[in-house]
């Protein structure tokens, strides 16, 4: 068995806005299947199709079930989500514990997230059908959170823990748009042009003092990776300021 998408279930889903949010949520973290049992609004609603903003697609291939076992049969794992600890044994698992061992599992078996109703959660008779229960991490003096919201948090651990076991791991990267990093004859040519200019301008005024003050500015500009655009912007303001002085 290759590879399944992790399958987010919702029982007795009651408001279309929410649907169309959940639907968005996931479309932002390539999750694709939606599982509805017993909703009490339709996928297909107006407002939901608003809501999802893009991600109806989500909400057109919707599958929907009378039942929570007609649901879960053919899944594997099990995971409820629960944001107080119930009094029922099991393990509740904070989701960036859980993120990395849902993706490993679904590599080779079907893995699905049940949420409950908006207004009560899942009660102790969903959970108990679940094999862990995930948790987010939140101030347990407001821990509601909106199912829309909590599936933002849960997918993007989902995602983020599927791109490391790929070798990709988020992380940040500079965008140079259409300019580059500027090249070392750029830079040099630069500061040669500036070092010149404010020996004209008696800049150091002490000259002993010059090697000091010019290792300092040059490590100004050194470690501000400047781009070619920004050497040339540079270039031009002090050739601006020179001019009118």
């Amino acid at each position: 068995m290759g590879p399944s998408p992790v399958i987010i279930l919702w029982h007795q889903a009651q408001l279309a806005e929410n649907l169309g949010a959940v639907a968005r949520a996931m479309g932002n973290f390539s999750l694709s299947q939606l599982r509805l049992i017993a909703p009490l609004c339709s996928p297909l609603d107006d407002k939901a199709i608003a809501t999802a903003a893009g991600a109806d697609h989500i909400l057109h291939q919707a599958q929907i079930f009378a039942t929570r076992k007609e649901a879960t049969t053919d899944l594997n794992w099990l995971y409820g989500t629960c944001a107080t600890v119930r009094h029922i044994i099991k393990t509740y698992t904070p989701i960036h514990e859980a993120a990395p061992q849902i993706i490993t599992q679904s590599l080779t078996s079907k893995v699905g997230i049940l949420f409950g109703p908006e207004r009560t959660g899942l009660d102790n008779e969903s959970l108990s059908l679940c094999h862990e229960i995930i948790q987010i991490p939140v101030d347990q003096k407001f821990s509601s959170l909106n199912i829309a919201q909590a599936c933002v948090v849960i997918g993007y651990e989902l995602f983020k823990s599927k791109c490391l076991q790929n070798g990709k791991p988020l992380q940040s990267q500079f965008h140079y748009g259409e300019t580059c990093p500027a090249p070392r004859e750029q830079l040099d040519a630069f500061l040669a042009d500036l070092e010149s200019r404010l020996d004209k301008s008696d800049y150091w005024r002490v000259s002993s003092k010059k090697p000091l003050m010019w290792r300092n500015l040059q490590n100004i500009f050194t470690r501000l990776h400047l781009t070619q655009q920004d050497i040339q912007t540079l270039w031009g303001m002090i050739s601006t300021l020179q001019k009118k002085k």
